[in-house]
């Protein structure tokens, strides 16, 4: 009995070499130094956008103050920041601020 004569899997062409595409082409380096450049950008855009966040963060520092308030008070304050549809804290802010302008601070 005779043997056909016995090929490698590696000189057999694969399925995809068979129908004349390739499944993945292969960039060329100029294409692939262009992608590496252009991530590269991305990446550095990104990295400085943080830092300027960051900066604009120390820039903007706050400094909080606790008070205490009696109970009526606070009903009031409540019931302002409410009828004005603002936040407690702006009402204080504005208060505050015409306090020190109106004593010349």
């Amino acid at each position: 009995m005779e043997r056909p004569p016995e090929t490698s899997a590696a000189s057999q062409p694969s399925p995809s070499e068979k129908s004349g595409t390739m499944m993945l082409p292969k960039p060329s380096a100029e294409e692939r130094r262009e992608v590496a450049e252009a991530r590269a950008r991305a990446q550095q855009d990104v990295s400085y956008s943080l830092k300027n966040l960051k900066r604009s963060k120390q820039r903007s520092v706050k400094f909080f103050i606790n008070i205490a308030l009696d109970y009526e008070l606070k009903a009031r304050l409540q019931r302002a920041s409410q009828e004005n549809d603002l936040k407690m804290t702006q009402v204080v802010k504005a208060a505050l601020d015409f306090y020190l302008t109106e004593n010349g601070y």
